[in-house]
């Protein structure tokens, strides 16, 4: 199957990361689907048969040879962290396996694949499926923009004060923070905030930029190198001094 990728209109984008479209060729061949980064939740829209097949997946598609598939067509919408589960209201956890739309909303599922299966051409149903998705993201608007700006704030601000200030920014109880927090993204807001925590301080480590490890740990909010230290093994298994000596960063510090 040969694919292109299709640029993502502006009105979705703040959801959508890209969208990659399969369809048959002169030159088609069996192989993968193009590469791409794992993990990322996406909508398949599979064209070909009536119903069309329409699944929603959470977590990450399946590995499989896409050309062996018996559809005239594949449609892949891939959405940004976080906010998959929010445009269409599922939890995390309903998320850990795919789920099909017509189990998500039977009505909604088949006026879309009435619409889908009389459109004349793929640009059209590029077009309905974007209206779709973005009439969803206005249903549930609220919760969406909570879930994308939380998760874009402390990705890139992730000491302890700047959850709180996230909170009031939003205009919510700390309950209701964490409630819809928990139910969209799978962990409470403060274990998302202590991943991208570590993440930012072990990408500085991981790169040598450092002088001492105490600074380090300062930079990044931890409340002092012991507790640094003890982050860095909770999620590594191993200490950052025994890190640097493996000879994958920075030989001392």
């Amino acid at each position: 199957m040969e694919h292109r990728y299709i640029k993502v209109s502006p009105e979705i984008s703040d959801y959508i990361r890209t969208i990659l479209v399969l369809s048959e060729g002169k030159n088609s061949q069996s192989h993968r689907l193009p590469l791409f980064t794992g993990g990322m939740p996406a909508l398949m829209v599979e064209a070909g048969s009536d119903p069309y097949s329409l699944t929603l997946y959470g977590q990450s598609l399946p590995e499989t040879n896409w050309s062996d598939r018996h559809c005239s067509g594949i449609i892949l919408y891939f959405f940004k962290p976080y906010t998959i589960g929010t445009i269409f209201n599922l939890t995390a956890k309903s998320l850990r396996e795919p789920v099909e739309l017509s189990q998500w909303n039977l009505q909604k599922a088949q006026a879309l694949n009435h619409r889908l299966l009389h459109a004349e051409s793929m640009a059209e149903k590029i077009q309905i499926l974007n209206a779709f998705i973005l009439n969803e993201i206005r249903d549930n608007l609220r919760a969406c923009e909570i879930i994308r700006l939380a998760t874009d704030h402390l990705m890139q601000n992730s000491k302890t004060e700047d959850l709180a200030r996230v909170i009031k920014e939003l205009n919510l109880t700390e309950r209701t923070f964490q409630r819809i927090f928990k139910k969209y993204v799978g962990i409470s807001p403060n274990e998302y905030r202590r991943i991208c925590q570590f993440y930012f301080a072990f990408s500085q480590l991981k790169e040598g930029q450092f002088d001492k490890l105490s600074d380090l740990a300062g930079d990044h909010g931890y409340f002092d190198q012991s507790h640094y230290i003890r982050s860095f093994k909770e999620f590594t298994g191993t200490t950052p001094k025994g890190y640097l000596k493996s000879g994958l960063g920075k030989e001392e510090y």
